[in-house]
């Protein structure tokens, strides 16, 4: 609770132009020791799977996992998949689509990953982070928008391009694409909390 008072004290000075935000790029938000993810897994469905390619894309590979609630309804939260520094984080992020938020996840073991969230919408309670804030395992950071085909979250983790969300499909196979794009749950899976 006090290190959340710090943080909108820190975000209300940058919004009043007190603290420039470029300060937010100097700020180590220190190293991830797990990585879950961004959704209750015993209660979403995945609806979409990494690296299959997409009937509605023109058979493009999908470049995350997609996650909805059996019926489609927006509004869930979705929450940071571990400690890390937001990179990018625009409600429009996606135009139509909804926003998107890519976030930075020094790993303790070295590796560097970028996860992802797109098609996000914010509510009263939860609003998007602002770029280079440092954020949690389990922070809320969204909510799914009401997009097409209906409210999900597509959720990507990746080795590049910490700061433009990307298409969410491609022709290559993710892995080998230059963003080097790796399946979510098998990498969570390495690096799940103990």
């Amino acid at each position: 609770m006090r290190r959340m008072m710090w943080l909108v004290s820190l975000l209300a000075l940058t919004t009043l132009g007190v603290i420039p935000a470029e300060w937010w790029q100097s700020v180590d938000c220190g190293t991830a020791g797990a990585l879950a993810h961004p959704v209750d897994t015993s209660r979403l469905s995945l609806v979409q799977g990494y690296g299959v390619p997409s009937p509605r894309h023109q058979g493009r590979y999908h470049t995350g996992e997609d996650w909805a609630v059996p019926g489609g309804a927006p509004g869930e939260v979705v929450y940071a998949s571990g400690r890390g520094k937001v990179r990018y984080a625009y409600t429009l992020g996606w135009g139509r689509d909804g926003g998107a938020i890519v976030i930075e996840h020094r790993m303790v073991d070295g590796v560097t990953f970028y996860t992802l969230y797109g098609h996000l919408g914010e509510s009263d309670a939860v609003k998007f982070p602002v770029v280079g804030a440092c954020v949690e395992l389990g922070d809320p950071i969204g909510v799914m928008a009401d997009v097409r085909p209906a409210p999900h979250v597509h959720f990507e983790l990746r080795l590049a391009q910490p700061d433009t969300p990307g298409p969410g499909y491609t022709w290559e196979l993710p892995e080998a694409h230059p963003i080097q794009y790796r399946s979510p749950s098998e990498v969570m899976a390495g690096y799940a909390a103990q």
